[in-house]
């Protein structure tokens, strides 16, 4: 028996099957490329639909895309790996990672009324710009306060100091309408803007008294030694001496209460004593 080779049979099945489609279809036609002007009016046509609103929408999705990224890895592990430390039940699903590349110094913030309660500002994606117990402190600290600032014992009392400012302001333009005597205007606006100046001011204390609890927590989780290694991490990146916001420690305050207070070895996970 003569065997056949396989290339051969199958290079003839190929030749068979276009004698076939010749004999059905016809001998094929030339290549009819379509003249300059064709391309020149389908290209007018589409600039012409591409509308400033359709820009808009299209720069609106694409930037709604790039916030709704993923968290990334790095950020997930250390978050999961302080759960499971601080035995939590939370998952990296209550992030919001936002990449800013032209800033340097990571931030973080805490929102009751977002959905995805804290929201961390990296400098860049790359993992290797972040120093481990930076990233530690920033996610220890955020999930701290948020622990701390969902209490009613915390939410009551600013509700009525917020409360406070407008239902002033609806009293003095009553007053206004009321008719009452230029002198009793004036002391009702002195009122108004010391009793502003105290509900500020409390309000102030207030959040200042929740980051300190929190900074007790972030060391019950860390330990005093990781967490004073990112705040002074935190600190070089700053470079020059942060300056205190209204209801904010400065970095300055916390590493004086944190890492100013000397703790016994084996009580490096506790809370510090003040």
């Amino acid at each position: 028996m003569n065997e056949g080779n396989p290339a051969e049979k199958e290079q003839g099945k190929r030749t068979n099957l276009e004698e076939r489609l010749t004999a059905f279809y016809g001998s094929a036609l030339p290549e009819q490329p379509l003249p300059p002007s064709s391309w020149q009016a389908l290209h007018s046509q589409l600039r012409a639909r591409r509308s400033p609103r359709f820009r808009l929408m299209r720069r609106w999705h694409v930037r709604r895309t790039l916030g709704a990224r993923r968290v990334p890895a790095f950020v997930q592990t250390a978050f999961a790996h302080m759960m499971y430390e601080a035995r939590l039940p939370f998952s990296a699903s209550m992030l919001h990672c936002t990449i800013r590349p032209h800033t340097r110094v990571p931030l973080v913030h805490v929102s009751l009324l977002r959905v995805r309660h804290i929201r961390l500002q990296l400098p860049s994606p790359i993992e290797e710009t972040i120093e481990s117990p930076m990233l530690d402190v920033l996610l220890a600290t955020g999930l701290a306060r948020f622990l701390s600032m969902r209490r009613l014992a915390y939410i009551l009392p600013r509700l009525l100091l917020f409360s406070i400012i407008p239902f002033a302001c609806i009293a003095l333009i009553l007053l206004r309408f009321a008719g009452f005597a230029l002198p009793i205007l004036l002391i009702a606006i002195g009122l108004y803007i010391v009793l502003s100046i105290g509900a500020l001011f409390f309000l102030d204390r207030q959040r200042r008294a929740m980051a300190a609890r929190a900074d007790n927590l972030m060391v019950q989780w860390l330990g005093r030694g990781r967490a004073c290694r990112g705040l002074h991490a935190l600190a070089d990146r700053h470079g020059a001496p942060s300056r205190r916001r209204l209801g904010e420690l400065s970095l300055t305050e916390r590493i004086g209460r944190v890492c100013g207070t000397q703790v016994p070895l084996e009580q490096e996970r506790l809370t510090l004593v003040k």
